[in-house]
């Protein structure tokens, strides 16, 4: 069965990016849609030690990109320079990996300007695996959140209704039969 396959870059999953990608399983949840996720941070580094574990991640995560409909991009916006862990791991995949597959890109953090930037940062490396253009981009700054308390950090309701409508737009890409039926 297809499914939702987010790539994230945070460098802990215990950031916006990780509720985030809560927020984006939930509403595909209400849409049928199964989601997974690949953490950047956990491909092993780069040690004799640990190639052999490495390389089967990598291998894991091609077949899971290989089965996914829509691929998801989770970055944070770092300051000026580009996401170290997501870039690593993009750079080991083969070329044209995402062909053929809607990619959202949604950027955590700093300002709407990031969004340009690491797409045009990335943009060479997004060419070399089949993405010649966002489906969707969509920058999720700190108004974006509402947090109370010491409750964990939900999204606000514009948020996540444009998160909703770029999954939306993906989907109608993917199933565009269902989708025009409706």
């Amino acid at each position: 069965m297809p499914y939702f396959l987010s790539i994230t870059g945070s460098p802990t999953k215990f950031s916006k990016s990780g509720f985030l990608l809560r927020s984006i399983g939930a509403i595909l949840e209400k849409r049928a849609i199964d989601f997974r996720a690949i953490h950047a941070l956990d491909l092993p580094a780069d040690a004799p030690a640990t190639r052999r574990i490495a390389a089967q991640f990598v291998a894991d995560t091609v077949e899971q990109i290989e089965l996914a409909s829509t691929i998801v991009i989770v970055a944070p916006a770092n300051k000026e320079s580009s996401p170290t862990l997501l870039t690593t791991l993009l750079n080991l995949l083969p070329d044209k990996i995402f062909s053929g597959k809607p990619v959202l890109l949604f950027v955590t953090g700093g300002f709407p300007g990031h969004v340009a930037f690491l797409e045009r940062t990335l943009g060479d490396l997004f060419f070399r695996l089949g993405t010649k253009t966002f489906a969707a981009r969509v920058h999720i700054g700190t108004g974006s959140w509402i947090i109370v308390g010491d409750d964990r950090p939900r999204l606000s309701r514009g948020a996540e209704r444009e998160i909703a409508n770029a999954l939306d737009l993906a989907l109608q890409l993917v199933r565009p039969e269902e989708c025009n039926a409706a």
